[in-house]
């Protein structure tokens, strides 16, 4: 069942946990202009869902706990975005290259930011840090099939355990991409970019 939850009146790294026990892992969208609505995915993610039980209730559900670890993907959608500033560390967090990034704003008062990161999904060994400008209400929705979920105590090391054998590798980083092996690329392209058989 998929289960979508209004945050947009909390702190947004209040709900979503990027800094605990789990790094999320995030898929992002590079759009040459940010505002307005803006949308991305997480996996692997911890979530606050202490404020939001009567919403799951309005939705069908009883939950008892109250944090899940989310391992299927997440939509995360933000309306009333402004700008944005993107940080990008390859390697040791603490030590590594960091390269950055900015889509323009202009901050008013009243206006709130938006604060997530995680493992880049399509690059191994770097981590994304990602503040969100939206305007002063911004409408923040949380997204994610419910059976991709395991509640999740960090004071609890069974949880914890459970949590790490859900926990999902992106497979993305891992391959090289059927496009770029040369001999996949011949059989079913030769020399031209029509596929000449489907596979």
């Amino acid at each position: 069942m998929i289960l979508t939850l209004d945050i947009s009146n909390e702190e947004f790294d209040g709900i979503i946990d990027g800094d605990g026990e789990f790094t999320p892992t995030i898929f992002l969208n590079f759009p040459s202009d940010i505002r307005g609505i803006y949308e991305f995915e997480l996996i692997n993610t911890v979530i606050d869902i202490y404020n939001f039980k009567d919403q799951i209730q309005n939705q069908g559900l009883h939950v008892k706990d109250d944090s899940l670890f989310v391992f299927g993907k997440m939509k995360v959608r933000i309306e009333g975005v402004k700008g944005a500033d993107f940080k990008l560390i390859e390697g040791n967090l603490l030590a590594g290259r960091e390269q950055y990034y900015s889509w323009p704003y202009t901050i008013d008062s009243g206006d709130i930011v938006c604060k997530c990161g995680g493992k880049l999904s399509f690059l191994e060994d770097c981590y994304v840090a990602l503040m969100i400008v939206t305007e002063s209400k911004p409408k923040i929705t949380l997204k994610f099939n419910i059976e991709e979920t395991v509640p999740f105590d960090f004071m609890n090391s069974n949880s914890i355990e459970q949590a790490n054998l859900k926990k999902v590798e992106s497979k993305h980083m891992k391959s090289l991409g059927k496009l770029f092996d040369f001999n996949f690329f011949q059989e079913y392209f030769r020399s031209g970019r029509r596929a000449i058989k489907s596979e």
